[in-house]
């Protein structure tokens, strides 16, 4: 890619920086999309939320932020709808979060995934080029763009991307190239954020492993963690507030980083079955056995980023321990138990 990204010194990071700053969140209602938008909120931007609906038991909603955002019911790609939103609420920066997540579904509803995954992002790409608003993007990509990978070695983020067993991948893979392609093509402010695992407060996602274990947990049922893994799957976890501070940071830089993609995470991987067993810790001091069914591998999967590019030009690393965010996130579950 021409462009070229020299170091900065968070030089953009003042006081007042967001203040008043119209800001539109694509999925705002969702996990990562709550949290973004709580952050966005404290810095005192006039935050808009797009997301087809509103769950009772969204972050969003528990949080007590839905009274303090303006909520917009719509699809991702109903292109005029986007257009018209950018522009009457005079947008200046928009965070694109909305998709399609749930990687199981995503073999279940390929068509579906890709059209929300992809498609969707053309079509706020689109809307974006030809609105008159500041041309400013953020994308929520992930590290299912690299596919499914087995070495503990850093993936940087010009490595090719690798084939999934799952949809989800390539339909995130299909976004972020589109994201840069409008960077470089119609010099959009855009930047892909590849993103870890994340965790914390909020995921009413059960079939991940950490609202899994929690469920458990609560429940008092067997530690049992299913047919998906078979406890060597080797991850890294970031807590979900660093990842909503690595958006803003992103936004805060984007004239100097345009048409880039940036990895995100701890840099530290962990086994799912010693991901579980921490859980157990945190909860109640317990040291429990988790049980994992799946087909025993040859290769464990492993996914470590390499974070180095983010720390030099963007000046963000993760600030949350792993054991300090499983602590924070078991007393939320437990606060909002009956809520969820």
């Amino acid at each position: 890619m021409s462009i070229e990204v020299q170091p900065i010194l968070n030089e953009a990071k003042v006081s007042g920086y967001w203040e008043s700053r119209a800001c539109l969140v694509t999925g705002g209602a969702g996990f990562g999309g709550s949290h973004l938008v709580e952050q966005l909120v404290r810095r005192g931007a006039k935050v808009f939320v797009l997301d087809r609906f509103l769950p009772r038991n969204s972050y969003l909603r528990l949080s007590g932020l839905a009274e303090m955002v303006d909520f917009v019911t719509g699809d991702i790609r109903d292109q005029e709808l986007v257009k018209s939103l950018l522009e009457r609420c005079e947008i200046d920066t928009v965070f694109h979060l909305a998709a399609q997540p749930i990687v199981p579904m995503s073999n279940s509803l390929p068509f579906e995934t890709l059209s929300v995954n992809a498609l969707g992002t053309y079509a706020m790409l689109e809307a974006v080029r030809v609105a008159s608003c500041p041309k400013r993007f953020v994308f929520a990509s992930s590290a299912a763009y690299y596919g499914t990978t087995s070495t503990n070695q850093p993936i940087a983020e010009d490595e090719a991307p690798l084939v999934a067993a799952n949809i989800y991948s390539p339909s995130k893979v299909a976004a972020d190239s589109a994201v840069r392609c409008y960077a470089e093509t119609y010099g959009l402010k855009a930047v892909a954020c590849r993103f870890i695992n994340t965790y914390g407060p909020g995921d009413a996602n059960f079939s991940r492993i950490i609202p899994r274990a929690i469920r458990n947990l609560v429940l008092a049922k067997p530690y049992d963690f299913g047919s998906r893994d078979d406890g060597t799957t080797c991850l890294d976890y970031l807590h979900v507030r660093d990842m909503a501070n690595a958006y803003i940071c992103v936004a805060e830089h984007l004239e100097a980083v345009a048409g880039h993609a940036f990895n995100f995470g701890t840099g530290e991987t962990t086994s799912t079955r010693d991901l579980a067993k921490l859980v157990s810790h945190v909860f109640d001091g317990q040291e429990r056995e988790p049980i994992f069914c799946g087909p025993k591998r040859d290769k464990p999967v492993i996914k470590r980023l390499d974070v180095s590019k983010a720390e030099k030009f963007l000046g963000w690393e993760a600030s949350t321990t792993l054991e300090h965010g499983l602590d924070e996130t078991v007393q939320w579950y437990r606060r909002f138990w009956d809520r969820l």
